[in-house]
């Protein structure tokens, strides 16, 4: 369950930091998963009115407006296609700092000064619900911070609730823990008990056919509410942050309740039903069209609500789509009803249904809660939308919801089995602050009888737990302080070998533990330099210590080939070592190798062996997935490959690899030679790289995406073949990052018509800008920019 803590503390409001608050609840069983800001960071954001709008002189998409924040008018150039006079939008004055790390500031945008920004919800990192500006309510107030004004710095927290504790599935359940917790009152429940005023007399005609699934059903009707109607920006924002869908301002108050309160409801279309509801069983094979438009055939165990045609619910779980409210509706019958957890045990998993209020039901709602909950929902309905409500009706056939079970509690019993000593009259205030009420039965024994919202408790030992719950587990002694390793955990920046390992997993490679034992014959094929050689070695042919794991991946390779395995992915995370025995280097390193096909045997694709790029895109995936890229914009980040010979790899097919301009490592097929001297067949191809350059990457930031259209442009270059692909595609994004947002090589062409010396690419560019649609002139002078660049490298277009 997600809710906002604002919200929580509208109804008690402990003397606690969030971070203590989650702690707290955690401690006492109410597990906290999560704690996320209601929204993004930014600032300088306030509520202003649109006062004109007129024609920009010199752009057809883009309106001059002038805006108030109060005594202060702006002039703000703006591309929306909603602005108008009279509404209210959020505006980023000169200097506010908006999510994305955008600073705003004053701007001639085509000859027209801009002082500011009006903003989307989506610009400030909140969902939107249309393609223009964010239109404010009409009573927003002119000039407030905006963030002020929506309490955006709240905090959302995230609870994991135990199936048995239903009743926590609400702010009211959540109060009521915390009331208990911290010994307050909740501050204000008038509006949980005050009935709406009617008005109205038209009284809907129900009845409970099945009583032991249905104890209490009960229904108001609601008519001549307006059409015009919308949701106000705080009951949508409470829901938002709760993570549920604004779908209709009806719908979305009887949320906005089940979340309050803990009571599902459900609104009827009037107008769309025909005579009395009847909460029955479904007979076997009767067709129901639910709300999500799925057709289902129910069974003689389902619960259901019917008029007397059809079914137009699946009690507990769902509406039905041909009684549902829609934005034209005017008159509604809201119900509010008990249904047992037994009778919608499994019924929404039956049909693959997952609902708010099927969750709620299978565990268990407060029996004695309908009737405020349907006041509370009518109250709200009227004040919100408007309309007449008439007088509320409890359907006859029902049976009696609640009768409170005595639980007998004998307090020497209990201290024995906490193992602490708790006075009776200590234990009558925890249990009288979780709404209990009690009897006293002589000097230490208690009669307690739990309250409708705690259906959980049941036998004397639920009660022992609340009381441990409330007393705290810290003021419970370990008979035996146990032993522990203290864990720290690592900086969400350090990429861990399991990860490492992970990303190779996915990617198809199996793992390798190899020794750090070599033959020095064998050590001599990858380095240049003898290996450190062992005083005492177990053989002749583990003399040396390794300089890279190449040579005990090898020879993985050559014992799977001989077993008749030809298609082999491996990697190891392990240790070189350099320098001398008492003066040695140890560096951990990540090694690859593969042979074989690309694919596993197939009937569908023909088998094709793996070649030099199959590495390579292995080696990027892996390095990408670790937070470094070669369309990195941070230099930090940056992957490049560079041709450079190695003496274990073949000529012409080996690369440096390097990370933020130093080398970081090896890639390349395997030197005929090397793979003649380690008995391997076919081609084999291995990577190495240093797993302390890889081990910190900065964290990926999320920018918002521009609404504007994309523009690609396609360039044929004659290009010298001395220039690598890699420089080409950086001497294309210098100095272009505004507006270009991808470069990339789609084609590659050697033969007829080709100079000797020069070979043939095509060259893709994205580009697009985020704050408006780029115009022709504006490409063709990007375009021309990048062709005099590659001019001063001998590279040009294609006739």
């Amino acid at each position: 369950m997600r809710f906002s803590e604002s919200w929580l503390r509208e109804w008690i409001n402990p003397p606690v930091t969030t971070a203590e608050l989650a702690h707290r609840l955690t401690m006492i069983g109410l597990e906290v998963d999560a704690i996320e800001p209601a929204a993004p960071d930014f600032s300088g954001v306030v509520v202003a009115e649109v006062c004109a709008v007129e024609p920009h002189p010199a752009a057809d998409k883009l309106r001059v407006t002038r805006v108030r924040t109060g005594q202060t008018e702006f002039q703000v150039v703006c591309g929306a296609p909603n602005v108008a006079v009279g509404m209210r939008v959020p505006f980023a004055t000169v200097g506010a700092a908006l999510p994305g790390g955008l600073t705003i500031r004053a701007a001639s945008l085509r000859g027209v000064e801009s002082l500011g920004m009006l903003c989307s919800a989506t610009e400030l990192g909140l969902p939107a619900t249309n393609d223009g500006l964010w239109a404010l309510p009409s009573d927003a107030p002119i000039g407030a911070d905006l963030r002020a004004w929506l309490q955006l710095d709240d905090a959302v927290i995230e609870l994991g609730i135990t199936p048995n504790r239903g009743d926590a599935l609400s702010i009211l359940g959540l109060a009521r823990d915390c009331s208990a917790l911290f010994d307050q009152p909740l501050l204000d429940q008038d509006r949980l008990l005050a009935p709406p005023a009617v008005t109205g007399s038209v009284v809907p005609a129900a009845q409970i056919a099945a009583p032991q699934d249905c104890p209490v059903y009960r229904l108001q009707v609601i008519e001549q509410i307006p059409t015009n109607r919308s949701t106000p920006l705080w009951l949508a924002e409470r829901l938002r942050r709760a993570g549920v869908k604004v779908i209709e301002p009806i719908v979305d108050i009887c949320n906005y309740v089940m979340l309050e309160l803990g009571q599902p409801l459900h609104a009827f279309d009037a107008d769309r039903l025909t005579g009395a509801l009847t909460v029955r069983r479904a007979r076997a094979g009767e067709q129901f069209l639910a709300l999500n438009q799925q057709r289902l055939t129910l069974t003689d165990e389902c619960l259901i609500i019917a008029d007397e045609h059809a079914p137009v619910a699946l009690a507990g779980v769902i509406g039905g789509a041909d009684s549902a409210v829609q934005a034209g509706t005017q008159r509604i019958v809201l119900e509010s009803a008990y249904f047992t957890p037994e009778a919608l045990a499994g019924r929404a998993r039956q049909f693959g249904i997952a609902t708010d209020a099927a969750f709620r039901f299978e565990r268990g709602v407060d029996p004695l809660l309908s009737e405020r909950a349907l006041n509370r929902a009518v109250a709200l309905i009227v004040s919100i939308c408007g309309g007449v409500a008439s007088p509320p009706i409890a359907a006859p056939g029902g049976r009696i919801a609640f009768e409170p079970c005595p639980i007998v509690l004998d307090m020497d019993w209990a201290s024995a089995r906490l193992g602490l000593v708790i006075p009776v009259d200590q234990a009558m205030q925890f249990l009288e602050r979780l709404g209990c009420r009690m009897e006293r039965i002589g000097a230490q024994r208690l009669t307690v009888f739990p309250p409708s919202h705690r259906f959980d408790l049941r036998i004397a030992e639920d009660l022992l737990e609340e009381l441990a719950r409330l007393i705290g587990f810290d003021a419970f002694d370990a008979p035996l302080a146990p032993s522990a390793t203290v864990l720290t955990v690592p900086a969400e920046t350090r990429n861990r070998k399991t990860m490492v390992a992970d990303v190779l997993v996915d990617l198809g490679y199996f793992e390798a533990i190899t020794y750090s034992f070599i033959d020095p014959a064998v050590a001599g094929l990858f380095a240049a330099t003898p290996g450190i050689a062992l005083a005492n070695p177990i053989s002749s042919e583990m003399a040396v210590m390794r300089q890279s794991l190449w040579p005990g991946l090898l020879m993985a390779l050559r014992f799977n080939q001989n077993r008749q395995q030809n298609r082999v992915r491996l990697f190891e995370i392990g240790r070189s070592f350099h320098g001398s025995l008492d003066g040695r280097e140890e560096i951990d390193r990540i090694a690859g190798v593969i042979t074989g096909s690309r694919l596993p045997e197939q009937w569908a694709v023909p088998s094709v062996s793996v070649d030099f790029f199959d590495l390579k895109g292995d080696v990027q995936a892996l390095l990408s997935r670790l937070g470094f890229d070669a369309q990195s914009e941070d230099e930090t980040t940056r992957v490049r490959f560079v041709a450079a010979p190695h003496q274990a790899l073949h000529p012409g097919q080996s690369a440096a690899i390097y990370l933020g301009g130093r080398p970081v490592g090896w890639l390349g097929a395997l030197h005929p030679l090397v793979q003649q001297a380690m008995d391997l067949t076919g081609s084999v191809y291995v990577f190495e790289l240093s797993l302390a350059a890889v081990r910190d990457r900065r964290l990926p930031v999320n920018r918002p995406r521009s609404r504007f259209p994309q523009v690609r442009r396609d360039l044929a270059l004659l290009k010298p073949v001395s220039i690598s692909a890699d420089e080409l595609l950086a001497i294309i994004a210098a100095d272009q990052a505004e507006y270009l947002r991808e470069v990339a090589i789609f084609d590659r062409f050697i033969g007829a018509g080709i100079p000797e010396g020069f070979e043939s690419v095509a060259v893709k560019l994205v580009l697009q800008a985020f704050e408006r649609t780029l115009t022709d002139e504006e490409i063709i002078a990007i375009i021309s920019d990048i062709r005099t660049k590659l001019a001063q490298h001998q590279i040009e277009l294609r006739s």
